[in-house]
């Protein structure tokens, strides 16, 4: 899961400074990102505010739902500004995915072993961004930066069929993970 919120990050970045350079506005590109992570900024924040009574596997398919849909307007931004409101409106999604990940993995690893499931999660993160950003460029250096747009819905679907998978795993009460004896 980590991995494919990992792949999203990765093919933004280099997407959106692709398609403002490839739009002739290149400072469009850090305008864009500011405004996600505003938007990202508010989301984390109001979702902070709210009790939750769904369970957070629900949610989580909610959210990755949320973030392909939104993100298959991506690669059809006609401008910047398109590409600058469509963005702002898929970031939102950001944030709760970031916090339904973390509490997902407490509830489902020892206590002991929380430290580096966390880091696991990071990992998986960085490199899921690592390989997407590589991706991204090769493919905006090809077919263009709305090609290298539609690895969003891509990596958006990947994290919803996996969040679908893990919904129907039944909770078995016990961790998955605990110390070695």
């Amino acid at each position: 899961l980590n991995l494919a919120i990992g792949l999203f990050f990765g093919t933004m970045g280099v997407s959106v400074s692709s398609f403002a350079t490839g739009h002739g506005v290149p400072g469009a590109a850090a305008a864009i990102t500011a405004a996600a992570g505003l938007s990202g900024l508010l989301s984390g924040w109001v979702y902070g505010l709210r009790r939750h009574r769904t369970p957070a596997r629900r949610q989580l398919v909610v959210a990755a739902a949320y973030l392909t849909g939104a993100a298959l307007l991506l690669p059809l931004a006609p401008s910047a500004i398109w590409l600058g409101a469509v963005t702002v409106v898929t970031e939102v999604a950001v944030p709760p995915t970031l916090v339904l990940l973390n509490v997902l993995t407490e509830k489902a690893v020892h206590r002991a072993a929380l430290t580096q499931a966390f880091t696991w999660n990071n990992s998986a993160s960085a490199a899921g961004s690592a390989v997407a950003a590589s991706l991204a460029g090769r493919v905006a250096d090809a077919w263009g930066a709305s090609a290298a747009l539609a690895q969003a819905p891509a990596a958006g679907l990947i994290l919803l069929v996996l969040a679908l998978v893990l919904s129907r795993v039944r909770a078995s009460g016990r961790p998955l993970s605990g110390p070695r004896t």
